[in-house]
C-alpha cells in the first residue's frame, strides 16, 4: 500500500481530486444544493415523527414491577426447584444442549436450504434449549425489551384468528406453525449472553444470504430453467430465466435477499480494514447480482427504498449521491431489468394486471366480510375469494402482505401487526440516536433500511406466504432487537 501511495499516477490522482472537490465545494451550485438539504435535515429532525421515533422508551425497571412478570418469574423459580430437585441442573451444568445461542445460529444459518417441517423441528429444539437454559441458570432473568410486548399482542391475535376461523382445522395448524416462529423471536431475544455471540449470529445471516446467492448465480448459468409461468412471454421475450435458489419462487428469494442486503452493506462500512472490507463488498455484490436475476420488480424496489432510507440515516447529505445515481441507472442497467422496471404499473402487462385484480377482489372481500378475520390458510382463502374474484383471475392468495392480514386476523390483526412494526422502529431509531460507535450505528442502521425494502415489497406480494420467510421475518427481528440491546450501552438492561 505504501508503494502505491508513493507512485506517480496516485499522486496525479489525488492532486485531480484535490483540486475537483476544493472547485466544487466552492461553487455556487454546490452551495445552494447542500443550503437545500440542509433545511430538509434540520426540518426532518424537528419533526414530530423523528421525535416520537427517538425518544426513550419504557424502563426495564417498570416491567420488573408489573403483576404479569412477577407471575411469570413465581413460575420460573417453581420451574428451577423442580430442575434442582431432580438434580437436572447439574447434569446439564456447561452442556451445548443449553447454550441456545448456538441452535440458534444453526437454525438461522440452515432456514434458507431445509424444508419447513425440518426447520420447525429446529425450532422447537432452540425453544427446549432455551426451557434447559432457564432451568440451570443462576439468578436467571428473561431480557425485556420495547418490542416484546407488541410482539407477544400480534402472537394472542394471531392464535385466536385461528380458533375463530371458517375453518379451524385448517387455520389451527398453520397458527401453530407459524405461532412457533413468532415464538422464536423471544428464544433469540433471550439466547444472547454477550455482544460477540450477537455479532458471530449476525455474521451467520449473511453468510448463508451468500451461499444462498452463489446456488441462485449457478442455477442462472448452468441450469436456466425456463419460468413463463413468472413472465409475461410477449412483453419480454428475452426473459427465459428469473432464479429462485432454494426457494420455490424468485419473488420469495427476492424477499429473503431484501433483508439480508442492507445488513451486508452495514458490514462493508462497519469493519475496518481494506481485507474485510473486500470480503463485504464480494458478499454484497454476489447477493445483488442475485437480486438482480430474479428479476422480481417488486424487489427491485424495495432494494431501491432501502437503499434511500440507509443513506438518509447514515449521512443525509448522501442522498445526492443515491439521486444521482438513479439517474444513472437507465444508461448502465441491462436491457433485461431495465425493461422490468419500465413495465412497473403497466396494465398490459398479464402478471401487473392479474395482481390489481386480485386485490380490487380482496378488498371487496374484506369490506363484505365486515373485516372479521376468517383465519389462515389456503383452504380459508379459497372458500370466499371465488366470490369476489375478477375477471376469473384465481388466486391462493392476496399477493398483497397488508390485505393477507386483514383477511386471516381481521382488524386487530393488522393493527396489532402495524403497532409492532412502530416499535420495531422506534426501539432501532433509538439506538442509532443514542449510540456514539459509527460500527454499531451503522448495522443498527442496516436493520432498519432491510425491514424497509421487505416493508415495500410486501405491498406487491404476501411475503408471509413461504413459510421460511415466515421464520426468517421473524429471526430478523429477534437478531436485530438484540443487537440494539447489546450495542447500545445497554448490556446493563436496567439502563433499557
Amino acid at each position: 500500500m505504501e508503494l502505491v501511495k508513493q507512485s506517480f499516477l496516485y499522486k496525479g490522482v489525488m492532486k485531480i481530486y484535490t483540486i475537483l472537490n476544493v472547485w466544487i465545494k466552492n461553487s455556487y451550485i454546490y452551495k445552494l444544493i447542500i443550503g437545500f438539504v440542509n433545511i430538509i435535515e434540520n426540518s426532518i429532525k424537528k419533526s414530530f415523527v423523528f421525535n416520537k421515533f427517538t425518544k426513550e422508551i419504557d424502563k426495564e425497571k417498570q416491567m420488573d414491577e408489573s403483576i404479569f412478570v412477577k407471575l411469570i418469574y413465581k413460575l420460573v423459580s417453581i420451574y428451577k426447584k423442580i430442575f434442582s430437585f431432580l438434580k437436572i441442573d447439574k447434569l446439564f451444568k456447561d452442556s451445548i444442549f443449553a447454550k441456545t445461542y448456538i441452535w440458534v445460529g444453526f437454525t438461522i444459518a440452515l432456514a434458507p436450504f431445509l424444508p419447513t417441517m425440518i426447520m420447525l423441528a429446529m425450532v422447537l429444539a432452540c425453544i427446549l434449549s432455551f426451557a434447559l437454559k432457564i432451568g440451570i441458570t443462576e439468578n436467571f432473568k428473561l431480557k425485556y425489551t420495547p418490542v416484546n410486548f407488541s410482539v407477544m399482542l400480534f402472537f394472542i391475535v394471531y392464535m385466536f384468528s385461528a380458533i375463530t376461523s371458517i375453518n379451524v382445522m385448517s387455520s389451527i395448524k398453520i397458527a401453530l406453525l407459524v405461532g412457533s416462529f413468532i415464538l422464536f423471536y423471544f428464544v433469540i431475544v433471550n439466547s444472547f449472553e454477550n455482544e460477540k455471540q450477537v455479532k458471530t449470529v449476525v455474521t451467520i445471516f449473511i453468510i448463508a444470504g451468500v451461499l444462498v446467492s452463489i446456488y441462485g448465480i449457478y442455477q442462472y448459468i448452468f441450469i436456466a430453467n425456463s419460468t413463463s409461468s413468472w413472465v409475461d412471454s410477449e412483453m419480454f421475450e428475452d426473459l427465459n430465466t428469473r432464479v429462485y435458489s432454494t426457494f420455490e419462487n424468485p419473488n420469495v428469494l427476492g424477499e429473503y435477499l431484501l433483508l439480508v442486503i442492507p445488513v451486508a452493506v452495514s458490514m462493508f462500512f462497519a469493519e475496518k480494514g481494506i481485507f474485510k472490507k473486500a470480503i463485504a463488498f464480494i458478499f454484497v455484490s454476489i447477493m445483488m447480482l442475485c437480486l438482480a436475476l430474479t428479476f422480481s420488480r417488486g424487489c427491485y424496489l424495495g432494494i431501491l427504498f432501502a437503499a434511500s432510507v440507509f443513506v438518509i440515516l447514515l449521512n443525509f447529505k448522501f442522498i445526492i449521491l443515491f439521486f444521482a445515481g438513479i439517474l444513472a441507472l437507465p444508461f448502465v442497467l441491462p436491457k433485461a431489468i431495465l425493461d422490468r422496471f419500465t413495465s412497473i404499473g403497466d396494465m398490459k402487462d398479464s402478471s401487473t394486471s392479474y395482481r390489481v385484480n386480485i386485490w380490487k377482489a380482496c378488498i371487496d372481500m374484506i369490506e363484505g366480510c365486515k373485516l372479521a378475520s376468517l383465519g389462515q390458510g389456503k383452504d380459508v382463502f379459497n372458500r370466499i375469494y371465488p366470490m369476489f374474484a375478477y375477471n376469473e383471475s384465481m388466486a391462493e392468495h392476496s399477493h398483497n402482505l397488508y390485505l393477507q392480514i386483514i383477511i386471516e386476523t381481521g382488524i386487530c390483526g393488522i393493527l396489532t401487526f402495524v403497532f409492532m412494526i412502530y416499535r420495531f422502529y422506534q426501539y432501532i431509531f433509538n439506538g442509532i440516536k443514542n449510540t456514539m460507535n459509527f460500527s454499531n450505528k451503522v448495522y443498527l442502521i442496516g436493520f432498519v433500511s432491510a425491514m424497509s425494502g421487505f416493508l415495500i415489497q410486501s405491498i406487491f406480494d404476501n411475503s408471509w406466504y413461504n413459510y421460511r420467510v415466515v421464520l426468517i421475518f421473524w429471526a430478523f427481528i429477534g437478531l436485530a432487537v438484540s443487537y440494539r440491546k447489546y450495542m447500545v450501552n445497554e448490556v446493563d438492561t436496567s439502563n433499557d
